[in-house]
C-alpha cells in the first residue's frame, strides 16, 4: 500500500515532467481507436450502400497499419521512459541511499507506468470517441455526404483493439523500466547529470565541410525533383529518380551535422547581436544542444516532410481521381462491341455484323424508355498493318517502348459528332487527308513526342494521306482507351480497303434513366446479346461509386499516416528538447545567481525552445516546396490531376498549429523546473 501511495504521489509530484508524454500517449490512443471504430460508424455504413460495394479493402489496410504505428509508438514509449529515468536517476539514488532495494524501486516504477498508462488510455478513449465524430464529420463534408443523422458511436471493437496494443506496450515498457533499474549502479545515478557527451563532427573544419557537402547533394537532389517531367520525357532511368530521394534523406543528415558545427563559430562574428542580453548564453547553450540532437532533428524534420506529402498528396489525389474519372467518362452508359482475334489465324477476321446488330438491338431493348440522346460512330482497322505497332509503322516512329497503341480508323463525320463529349475539337478533313487523335499520358520520350508534333504523310490501304493538322490531337474517344484514332474523310475512308473492327455506342440518360442509373449499372449485362464477341462496357454511375470508393480509401489512410507521422515526430522533438534541457537547468540557476531578471530568463529560454522546434520545421517546408514541385507533375504524368494549393495551405497551417501546441506546453514544463531550481 505504501508503494502504491508513492508511486501515486510521485506521479502527481512530476505532473510536469509526464505532461508531454501523457499528451503523446493520449493523442496516440485517441488516434488508433478513432479509426480503428470507422468500420462501425453509421458513416461508412452509409458509404458501403451509396457506393454499392464493400470497403473491405480500406478496413484491411487500417489494420495493416495499425499494427505497424502501434509498434512505432511502442518505440516512442519506450524513449520516453527512457527520458524519465534518466531524469530521475539522481532521485533513484537518493531511494537506494536510504535503504530501499532495487526490487522495490522496480515496482514503484511499474506501477508508476501502469498510473500513466491507465490515465493516458482512459483520456484517450475519451479523447478517441471525440476525435471520431469529427472524423466523420470531416469524411462527411469532404465527400458530400448526408451527416444529418450522425450519432456519436462507441465501438466496442475498438476499444478492444486499443486497451489489448497499448496494454502490450505498457507492458513492454514496464519490463524495460525494470532492466534499466536493475542494472544501474548507484554512482552512475547519483552521477548522472555530471555526464557529458561529444560528437565527433565538432570540429569547424569538418562540419564546414560536411555542410557544403549536404547543401550540394540537396540541391541536386532537388534538381531532380524540380525537373522531373523533363527527365522523364528524355527517357533517363527512373533510377535517377530513387537516387535523389536517396540523397535529399543523406544531404538533409549532412547538413543538420554541419549546421551543429557551424553555429558556434559563425555567431560570435555578429557581435552587436551576439553580445546583447543574453544572446550568447542562448545560443551557446543551443548549440550544445543542437549537436547532441543532430539525428533526432533531422529525423524529425523528414517525419514532418512525410506527413505534409502524404496529407497533401491524398486530398489532392481525392479531388483528383473523383474529378478525372468523371471527366473520362461524358456519357451515363457506353458500350463497344469489337471482333476478337482469332487464335488460330493471324490478324483480327471481319466483324460479325450479325452480331453487332443482335448487340444493339439488345442494348436498345434494355434501355428502351430510359434514353435522352444516343450517339455512335464505327471503327475499322487495315488488315495489312502489323496491330500492335501499326501507329509506328504508319508514322515511321521507332517506339521500343510500345507508347503508341495500335490504329482505328474513324469517319470525320461521325467523330464531330462525338467529339465534344470528350472535350475535343471538330475536325474539317477533307479527301487525302487524315488527323491524329491519341493520349500521351505525358509519357512520351523526347523523339516520339518531337515526332508527333510534326505529323508525316502516311499510306492507308496502299493511298497516302497528308496531315490536315501538323499535330497529334491528345485525347481519346473512348472513355480507359488508348487506340490510336485516325480520322479520315468520310469519302476516303469508305474508298479504302479498310475492315470493320467495332462499334461504339454512348447513351445519356433521361430523367427516368437517371432515377434508375444504380439498378441499370448493376445489371447492365442483360444488354449482352448471347452471341457476343469482344466488349467493353462503362457506367457513369460505377465509374463515380468506384472513384469516391478509391478516393475515400486513399484520404483515410493518408489522414491516417500523416497524422501519424506528424504526433510522432514533435512528440519525440518535444521529448527530446525536455531531456537536453535537463543537463543545462543549472545554468539558469546560475544566471538568477548572477542578478539576471526573470524576465530575460524566460524569454531566452522561450527563444532557446522555439528555434529547437522552428529549425526542423523550416527544413521540412523547404523540402516541401520541391516536394511539391514534384508530386504537381508526378500526379499530371500519372494521371492529369492537378494540384490543390489551397489544401497545402490547409495542412501547413494544420502542421503548424500542432507544432505550436508542443512548442507552448514544452516551454511551461521547463519554465516551471527553471522556477522550481
Amino acid at each position: 500500500m505504501m508503494s502504491v501511495k508513492l508511486a501515486l504521489g510521485n506521479v502527481k509530484k512530476s505532473i510536469g515532467s509526464f505532461l508531454v508524454y501523457f499528451v503523446t500517449l493520449a493523442l496516440g490512443v485517441a488516434m488508433f481507436y478513432a479509426f480503428t471504430a470507422l468500420q462501425d460508424q453509421s458513416l461508412f455504413r452509409y458509404f458501403e450502400k451509396v457506393y454499392n460495394q464493400k470497403l473491405t479493402v480500406l478496413f484491411e489496410s487500417l489494420s495493416i497499419f495499425n499494427k505497424f504505428i502501434a509498434f512505432v509508438f511502442g518505440l516512442i514509449i519506450l524513449y520516453a521512459t527512457s527520458y524519465l529515468l534518466r531524469k530521475r536517476k539522481k532521485e533513484f539514488g537518493l531511494y537506494m541511499i536510504l535503504g530501499m532495494n532495487k526490487r522495490k524501486l522496480s515496482f514503484i516504477l511499474v506501477l508508476e507506468t501502469f498510473f500513466i498508462g491507465v490515465f493516458s488510455l482512459i483520456f484517450g478513449l475519451l479523447l478517441g470517441v471525440g476525435f471520431s465524430q469529427l472524423i466523420n464529420l470531416f469524411l462527411g463534408h469532404l465527400f458530400a455526404a448526408d451527416i444529418s443523422r450522425l450519432s456519436i458511436q462507441i465501438s466496442l471493437h475498438a476499444i478492444g483493439q486499443t486497451l489489448i496494443s497499448f496494454g502490450i506496450i505498457y507492458v513492454v515498457a514496464m519490463c524495460f523500466s525494470v532492466v534499466i533499474v536493475n542494472r544501474a549502479k548507484l554512482i552512475d545515478l547519483l552521477k548522472a547529470s555530471q555526464q557529458n557527451e561529444t560528437s565527433w563532427w565538432q570540429k569547424p573544419w569538418l562540419g564546414s565541410l560536411l555542410l557544403v557537402v549536404g547543401l550540394a547533394i540537396l540541391s541536386w537532389s532537388y534538381y531532380i525533383a524540380w525537373h522531373l517531367t523533363e527527365i522523364v520525357h528524355q527517357d533517363l532511368s527512373f533510377d535517377l529518380i530513387l537516387y535523389a530521394i536517396v540523397g535529399g534523406i543523406v544531404g538533409t543528415y549532412l547538413v543538420f551535422m554541419g549546421f551543429s558545427a557551424f553555429i558556434p563559430v559563425i555567431a560570435p562574428k555578429f557581435k552587436g547581436f551576439y553580445y546583447r542580453k543574453l544572446h550568447s548564453f542562448g545560443i551557446r547553450q543551443f548549440s550544445t544542444q543542437l549537436a547532441k540532437s543532430v539525428f533526432s532533428l533531422a529525423t524529425i524534420c523528414l517525419l514532418q516532410f512525410f506527413a505534409l506529402g502524404i496529407l497533401v498528396a491524398s486530398f489532392n489525389i481525392k479531388v483528383g481521381i473523383e474529378e478525372k474519372s468523371l471527366s473520362v467518362v461524358p456519357f451515363d452508359f457506353q458500350y463497344a462491341i469489337t471482333q476478337a482475334a482469332d487464335e488460330n489465324d493471324e490478324g483480327i477476321p471481319p466483324l460479325d455484323q450479325t452480331i453487332v446488330q443482335q448487340a444493339v438491338e439488345k442494348y436498345r431493348a434494355y434501355f428502351k424508355g430510359m434514353v435522352k440522346k444516343e450517339l455512335q460512330y464505327d471503327t475499322y482497322i487495315d488488315p495489312k498493318l502489323d496491330q500492335k505497332l501499326g501507329t509506328n509503322q504508319l508514322l515511321g516512329i521507332q517506339d521500343d517502348k510500345h507508347f503508341l497503341q495500335h490504329p482505328l480508323f474513324v469517319s470525320n463525320s461521325q467523330y464531330n459528332q462525338i467529339a465534344p463529349y470528350y472535350h475535343l475539337p471538330k475536325l474539317t478533313v477533307k479527301a487525302g487527308e487524315y488527323a491524329l487523335v491519341m493520349q500521351s499520358g505525358g509519357y512520351f520520350v523526347t523523339e516520339v513526342e518531337n515526332k508527333l508534333h510534326a505529323l508525316p504523310n502516311i499510306t492507308v490501304a496502299n493511298q497516302s494521306l497528308v496531315p490536315a493538322k501538323k499535330q497529334f490531337i491528345n485525347g481519346t474517344l473512348q472513355s480507359y482507351s488508348y487506340f490510336s484514332y485516325f480520322i479520315l474523310n468520310d469519302r476516303t475512308l469508305h474508298q479504302l480497303a479498310l475492315q470493320p473492327y467495332g462499334k461504339f455506342i454512348g447513351t445519356i440518360y433521361n430523367q427516368k434513366g437517371l432515377s434508375n442509373e444504380k439498378d441499370l449499372a448493376n445489371n447492365w449485362q442483360k444488354a449482352l446479346p448471347n452471341r457476343v464477341g469482344s466488349y467493353s462496357a462503362q457506367s457513369r454511375y460505377a465509374t463515380k461509386t468506384s472513384a469516391a470508393s478509391d478516393a475515400l480509401m486513399i484520404t483515410v489512410v493518408g489522414m491516417y499516416l500523416g497524422i501519424f507521422f506528424l504526433i510522432a515526430a514533435i512528440g519525440i522533438l518535444s521529448l527530446k528538447s525536455l531531456i537536453d534541457f535537463e543537463k543545462h537547468q543549472q545554468n539558469y540557476r546560475i544566471l538568477r545567481q548572477l542578478g539576471t531578471t526573470e524576465t530575460m530568463i524566460q524569454r531566452s529560454l522561450f527563444n532557446q525552445i522555439a528555434i529547437f522546434f522552428i529549425i526542423p520545421l523550416v527544413g521540412a517546408l523547404i523540402h516541401m516546396i520541391f516536394g511539391l514541385k514534384f508530386t504537381k507533375d508526378y500526379l499530371m504524368l500519372g494521371g492529369g490531376y492537378e494540384l490543390d494549393i489551397q489544401r497545402v495551405g490547409v495542412v501547413s497551417g494544420f502542421v503548424l498549429l500542432v507544432n505550436l501546441g508542443y512548442l507552448i506546453i514544452t516551454y511551461l514544463m521547463n519554465r516551471s523546473v527553471v522556477k522550481e531550481g
